[in-house]
């Protein structure tokens, strides 16, 4: 795990939590799950919460304890199999081919004291999950000497899954702009799996969503007062965001419904102009299996059967006939 000591300004990379640090100030602490086990004692941690962190649920939690908040968010993103893909790159892709694993979900915790605030994350990450870890244990050194610092990481982690978020929600966005332009112009082809993989994730991401603007209201409740009256009106902007984000994923979802009204309607299409196609058939052939139909009677007095003109009138009577339908349906424009 590693630690920041705000009160001797000392980064610290430790197996076990000093006890010497206990009460000592204020703390940034960033360890993985299986480190809460230890910490639990030191910081007095309600069991519950550390066996929300150790069980790796993906679900969205909120607890006011005694004297600290724990919450428990989720990080989800698209993963590439090929990471070197740009945004740009994955909307020119073939849809139907495994470029991308649609999502991965992981549970990140916080435990919110006024003393300490404690970052927990899942052991098996992604790059994203890495970037934030940087990017959050290097804005926790830069603040050694600012007020309101815990306040401040508290912000920033809540800000930043947020904006991971709101980049997947861009790229969902612009997949569903192709696939809707490929339903369009790809008559030949089946997207009903596209649409089902587009429609999964944007249905994960709207009930994460949804639970998260429920939970952003209960941090700025803030039962143990823990947010300074000077700063929440970032964790204001932090509720507002998760509900524009929670509004994005339903319309998304919405459009992803609309996407398999488009794919039928046009399966629909397809099949109408097949049956036109067979009618048109079926109009053609009718008049000619009439004629054969009379000529294949089995009468005994049938004068035509011994004309020597016969047989060559009969078949100057049907490239009459489809001729005559055919310049008909083409007058009337129905072919």
């Amino acid at each position: 795990m590693k630690l920041y000591d705000y009160a001797g300004k000392n980064a610290l990379e430790v197996s076990a939590f000093p006890e010497t640090l206990r009460g000592t100030g204020e703390l940034f602490i960033m360890c993985y799950a299986p480190e809460t086990l230890t910490l639990r004692e030191s910081f007095g941690w309600d069991e519950s919460t550390v066996l929300e962190c150790n069980n790796l649920d993906e679900s969205v939690r909120y607890a006011s304890c005694d004297g600290y908040d724990f919450v428990s968010l989720v990080h989800m993103e698209l993963e590439p199999s090929k990471p070197e893909f740009s945004k740009l790159e994955f909307n020119k892709l073939e849809f139907g081919k495994p470029e991308f694993s649609c999502f991965a979900l992981r549970e990140i915790n916080l435990y919110v004291s006024g003393h300490y605030l404690a970052l927990v994350l899942p052991e098996h990450h992604t790059p994203k999950t890495a970037q934030l870890e940087a990017e959050v244990w290097t804005a926790a050194k830069g603040l050694a000497d600012k007020a309101g610092r815990l306040n401040r990481l508290y912000f920033l982690v809540l800000s930043r899954l947020l904006g991971d978020f709101s980049d997947m929600l861009e790229v969902l966005e612009d997949d569903m702009e192709a696939l809707s332009e490929a339903i369009t112009t790809q008559s030949g082809r089946n997207h009903l799996t596209d649409i089902g993989r587009l429609r999964r994730t944007t249905y994960v991401a709207k009930k994460q969503l949804r639970a998260l603007s429920y939970l952003g209201t209960q941090i700025l409740m803030d039962e143990n007062g823990l947010i300074d009256k000077k700063h929440n009106r970032y964790f204001h902007s932090v509720e507002t965001r998760m509900k524009k984000l929670y509004d994005f994923a339903e319309s998304l979802y919405e459009i992803s419904g609309e996407l398999l009204h488009t794919h039928d309607s046009k399966l629909t299409v397809k099949m109408n102009d097949t049956m036109n196609k067979l009618t048109l058939l079926t109009l053609f052939f009718g008049p000619l299996t009439v004629i054969t139909g009379v000529y294949g009677m089995n009468f005994d007095i049938m004068p035509e059967l011994r004309w020597p003109l016969g047989y060559p009138l009969v078949l100057g009577l049907m490239a009459g006939v489809t001729l005559a339908l055919y310049l008909l349906l083409k007058k009337n424009k129905w072919m």
